[in-house]
């Protein structure tokens, strides 16, 4: 009697169901993926893939870790629903996005700058329009077409053949950079061109996590801010209301917040 109660006693242990970091192991051993392939492939940093495997998930933000944990999850062809049940039931489920969003204003900016006020568009589109009000003041003095009297010379003074002077031709001017209106709300364009992790947060949200596939796009509106964490800014086009901005360009992750950042990418 004893011996059957020790043998399911060391069934019931066996068959215990693995960790999540163990699941995840096990996964890409069965999918027979190399750790730096699965780093590459997923743009998520090796150490953050080796300690997931280990069930470390707190070496970022809660809401970063199970952005990761979602996107690993995918790559290796797994349910992730499963995964981000046990890892709300662990790390307490909601996460407070205006704590995240403010840390990464404030705290985690690669070069922490003043927020500028609203009023900066007006003062730019008037120093634009007093630009090109000098250029066209100058433009109608150069025309003039009124010819000055010149003075008599005698004739010991004049020169047989006097050689025509040379004309100058007038400098470009640079041309100022696109005014984007953002009185009536904010739509930001998420272009790929190559697949790029994205987390997105509208007037102080709840984020949103998805890997944007190179040839898809994503649309995101708001009525004052939008908030984006783009895996890999080189591998994304950035359209704000319309006006192309371009890419952010680099590697690594970076944090942008719309419309404050706009005139940093122009």
């Amino acid at each position: 009697m004893r011996e059957s109660r020790s043998v399911e006693h060391r069934s019931a242990v066996t068959e215990s169901p693995p960790t999540m970091g163990a699941y995840l192991h096990a996964a890409r051993r069965k999918r027979r993926i190399g750790m730096e392939r699965a780093a590459e492939e997923t743009r998520i940093r090796q150490d953050y893939l080796m300690r997931m495997e280990s069930d470390e998930f707190d070496f970022l933000a809660p809401a970063y870790v199970r952005g990761f944990l979602k996107t690993y999850a995918r790559f290796l062809r797994v349910d992730p629903d499963p995964l981000l049940e046990e890892f709300d039931r662990r790390f307490g489920g909601r996460i407070d996005t205006s704590q995240i969003v403010a840390l990464e204003r404030h705290g985690k900016r690669n070069s922490p700058r003043e927020r500028r006020p609203a009023s900066s568009w007006t003062v730019a589109a008037v120093i634009a329009a007093a630009f090109l009000l000098i250029l066209g003041v100058v433009g109608l003095v150069s025309g003039d077409d009124t010819p000055e009297r010149e003075p008599r010379l005698t004739e010991a003074e004049e020169s047989p053949s006097p050689s025509p002077e040379p004309s100058l031709s007038p400098e470009p001017t640079a041309s100022a950079p696109p005014v984007i209106a953002v009185e009536d709300g904010i739509e930001l364009e998420i272009v790929a061109t190559q697949d790029c992790w994205t987390m997105v947060s509208t007037d102080g949200g709840e984020p949103t996590t998805q890997t944007i596939l190179a040839g898809d796009s994503m649309t995101f509106s708001a009525e004052e801010e939008i908030f984006v964490r783009l895996g890999f800014p080189e591998g994304v086009e950035l359209l704000l209301n319309g006006e192309s901005i371009g890419s952010p360009g680099g590697v690594d992750p970076i944090n942008l917040t719309f419309p404050d950042d706009v005139d940093q990418l122009l």
